[in-house]
């Protein structure tokens, strides 16, 4: 097990937080983000029965191209041109609710939105292995979350996709680097260029690795929030190839 596993919350919440936290919500009582209902905070702003109505994406599409492909696989024509070897989608961006739990993460700061965004995870996870027959685990993979810029980091208080990373690795029960992969450049949000080859140019040398020995010959699933171009993850994934990494998985929770 790697040394900077982390370990579930619930070890580290205390009876007096637990009851302080009750009785918050208690005396301000949260709506679900979807349909207004009242909710609690620790189900993330999002009532069981909207998220029941998200269903998970059916759809496999190449990272480079956007072409149907088994399994996220990235297709022959775009393999010289990309690094991610397989591209794994757990939401449709196109649905309403998943567009809300995104932006409320991202953009208003509530962390707590991580919650559904774990659940659908899973959900997605059962799904392959059970409809697609596809074992993530297969391989042993290392989740690696895509990181933030520490100034970016200090402004937004979390990276999400530590978060979700996180999360996900409580499901799997495998593996995580959370800081092996480290973003030394500070540049411009890709969600702000719209023009790939502009993204591309970008995010160029912004990640380093800080301990190859780790990633050496495995299998890493990289994750993030959402890929647009997949010029991030790309990136990310070729400083882990060019560190010996053997194969560069995407999980992402949408793609825009």
């Amino acid at each position: 097990m790697l040394t900077d596993r982390k370990k579930s919350g619930s070890s580290t919440t205390g009876y007096p937080q637990i009851i302080s936290e009750w009785i918050l919500d208690l005396i301000f009582p949260v709506r679900c983000i979807s349909c207004s209902r009242f909710s609690v905070k620790k189900s993330g702003y999002f009532c069981k029965k909207c998220l029941g109505l998200i269903s998970v994406n059916s759809k496999f599409e190449c990272i480079g191209c956007k072409r149907r492909v088994i399994l996220g696989k990235t297709c022959p024509s775009c393999q010289s041109s990309n690094q991610i070897d397989r591209l794994l989608v757990v939401s449709d961006y196109e649905n309403a609710s998943v567009v809300k739990i995104i932006k409320t993460l991202k953009y208003r700061f509530i962390r707590e939105m991580a919650v559904p965004i774990s659940l659908l995870i899973k959900k997605y996870i059962i799904w392959l292995g059970s409809k697609k027959k596809f074992n993530i685990l297969a391989e042993n993979p290392i989740i690696v979350p895509v990181p933030l810029h520490q100034r970016r980091l200090n402004w937004r208080g979390f990276n999400q996709a530590d978060l979700i990373a996180t999360s996900l690795s409580e499901v799997l029960n495998c593996d995580i680097q959370t800081s092996t992969l480290t973003r030394e450049m500070m540049t411009k949000p890709q969600a702000d260029i719209q023009k790939r080859e502009t993204r591309l140019e970008n995010i160029k040398e912004a990640f380093k690795l800080a301990d190859m020995e780790e990633i050496k010959d495995r299998t890493i699933l990289l994750v993030d929030d959402v890929c647009t171009t997949g010029a991030t993850l790309n990136e990310c994934a070729k400083v882990l190839k060019e560190h010996g990494a053997l194969k560069v998985i995407g999980l992402v929770f949408a793609r825009g």
